[in-house]
């Protein structure tokens, strides 16, 4: 990863705010491709992040972000299957749309600090995302690297957990 790829990363892990907001800004149309949405096993931190035993059964949903119909973020979220019948429950028929949509229009939405993520090749994590970018792109993962940024979003005591990985080489003017 070139020092200018890496310098792009940090600029969107640190970017705050609505990352689809941020898209949209970019490019213009946005496109969610859902590739999951189901109750599924943990991955390393999730757990701790949602303060929740390492068993408990979790939503998790992940998508593709497109900007046109480029594929530009892999993001998976995670919420206890049981906030589906409460704070959460809209999650459940988001289908397509974006995520933003119920986490950035609620007052009672709160967001803890953004993390950032280095996870290497042959990690948990670059796996994951190789997987994805295969179902969502047709190609793996394109870097050494996964590049990424998560935090929780909290709704009436109930965590979700965002994590969002950015492809390579998504910088220039798109951090306007």
């Amino acid at each position: 990863m070139t020092r200018a790829v890496r310098e792009a990363a940090r600029r969107w892990q640190r970017a705050p705010g609505s990352l689809t907001q941020r898209l949209f800004a970019w490019g213009g149309e946005v496109r969610v491709q859902r590739l999951v949405q189901a109750v599924q096993p943990l991955l390393p931190g999730e757990a701790a992040d949602l303060g929740v035993a390492p068993g408990t059964r979790c939503l998790v949903r992940e998508v593709v972000l497109r900007v046109g119909d480029a594929p530009v973020v892999w993001a998976r979220s995670v919420a206890p299957a049981s906030s589906l019948q409460g704070p959460w429950k809209a999650l459940a028929g988001l289908g397509q749309r974006p995520l933003a949509a119920l986490l950035f229009v609620d007052p009672r939405v709160s967001r803890t600090p953004l993390a950032a993520h280095w996870h290497g090749r042959g990690s948990v994590w670059h796996h994951r995302a190789d997987e994805a970018w295969r179902a969502a792109a047709g190609q793996p993962w394109p870097a050494n690297v996964v590049a990424a940024r998560s935090s929780v979003f909290t709704r009436g005591g109930v965590p979700l957990r965002v994590f969002e990985a950015f492809v390579p080489g998504i910088s220039g003017p798109l951090m306007r």
